[in-house]
């Protein structure tokens, strides 16, 4: 590991905060879903940017990170005007102000992996060596030859382009209509074998290249943990813009599972503190930490609409207008019979909906699709589905479930 000097401009990046934002007419929901789509962008990036070494990467998160903030200012300002000085403002600023501060606490940790990765503290493991581990989404790399129009691309191959950048300007998350340049530079995302034959069959195969030592166990268990950290971001968010007490509670599980792999992870990674190489050491202490916090700042806004319970009747009006729905439900469903994962897929598929999480016994899984699990009586799944549907999939699952 060589350390770096960061520059004026990396410094400022990095350390500024506060941001002039200049109120827009735009729904809170469309705010709200922004955030929730970015700092899963953004934490998968870093992840990323942290093992490839790619300080381009590193640089669009911080990015991400500044309209993240943009978008949270947005929503505090819209919060503050829809009551003004009353009581209902104060009620809402306060909603605002927990959220905010968990947003700020998720920013802040995926913007100090990046800085850690900036200044030359990084594992001397490479993406090459944490991609065979990876069972669920990974990320990676593409310089397209000619002109493709994003839908064309995602059609052929089932994956999300995140970032493309060319001619030193960058675009997050392109649409289906955009044209990507040629000798574009685009960020993939998806399941794994989907990402592989992206790259296959544009000639630059991954080069992936197991460790074959100890250090396999310590990083798939880090692995574990950024999918789950991933899972409860978005958990957070569905629970928070569509409250279900059943899936509150199961966050919440969730949240302690976490913290207990966390202390497994550490102990495996002290098992092996005399094998490997300090930085690898270092890097992976910070990397745990980050993901740690990120994980309990999650924690803290799906506990938010607990607040429902605590106050006055009227709050719930208060509460509804500050987090406007996103036309999805999220429902925790306990299985009554043997059923397999592609069947349950299946159905859910036919109404837009998904399975986010599966847990079987006291083990949570964060990729159910990639890990195909058997699901017996008594497993319980976290799903979505679009509102309009809540009937048909009502109905689904108490004859099936």
């Amino acid at each position: 590991m060589v350390s770096k000097n960061l520059s004026p401009e990396q410094h400022r990046r990095l350390h500024s905060k506060f941001t002039k934002v200049k109120y827009k007419p735009i729904s809170v929901s469309n705010v709200l879903k922004t955030i929730w789509s970015l700092s899963d962008i953004g934490l998968d990036l870093a992840f990323y940017a942290y093992f490839s070494k790619d300080s381009e990467a590193a640089e669009r998160v911080l990015d991400i990170n500044k309209i993240i903030d943009e978008n949270l200012a947005q929503f505090i300002m819209h919060t503050s005007l829809a009551y003004g000085r009353t009581r209902e403002g104060a009620e809402a600023s306060l909603l605002a102000f927990y959220y905010g501060s968990a947003v700020d606490t998720i920013v802040d940790s995926v913007k100090d992996i990046v800085y850690t990765l900036l200044i030359g503290y990084t594992p001397g493991v490479s993406y090459e060596e944490i991609a065979p581990l990876m069972d669920g989404e990974i990320v990676a790399k593409l310089v397209v030859e000619k002109p493709v129009k994003v839908l064309d691309l995602t059609d052929a191959y089932p994956v999300d382009i995140v970032l493309s950048i060319h001619a030193g300007k960058w675009m997050l998350a392109p649409g289906p209509d955009t044209i990507i340049p040629a000798r574009s530079t685009i960020y993939v995302r998806g399941y794994r074998e989907n990402v592989l034959r992206l790259l296959n069959d544009h000639g630059v195969p991954l080069q992936e290249k197991l460790t074959g030592d100890e250090l396999d166990q310590v990083l798939k268990r880090v692995i574990e943990l950024k999918d789950y950290t991933r899972l409860m971001i978005d958990l957070a968010h569905y629970t928070l813009l569509e409250a279900d007490p059943g899936v509150i509670e199961e966050v919440e599980d969730l949240e302690v599972y976490i913290d207990w792999r966390q202390l497994d992870t550490l102990n495996k990674l002290k098992e092996v503190s005399g094998k490997i190489d300090p930085d690898t050491f270092i890097g992976l202490s910070i990397l745990l930490k980050e993901l740690e916090d990120i994980a309990d700042a999650s924690n803290t806004i799906s506990h938010i609409p607990s607040l429902l319970e605590e106050l006055p009747e009227h709050y719930r009006d208060v509460f509804s207008k500050v987090f406007e729905t996103v036309g999805e439900r999220i429902k925790t469903v306990t299985l009554k019979r043997e059923v397999s994962m592609d069947k349950v897929v299946a159905w859910l598929r036919k109404y837009g909906g998904m399975v986010l999480a599966v847990k079987i016994g006291d083990t949570w899984i964060a990729y159910p699709l990639a890990k195909n699990p058997a699901l017996r009586p008594g497993d319980k799944l976290v799903i979505a589905y679009p509102t309009e549907f809540a009937d048909e999939v009502g109905r689904l699952i108490d004859s099936q479930a």
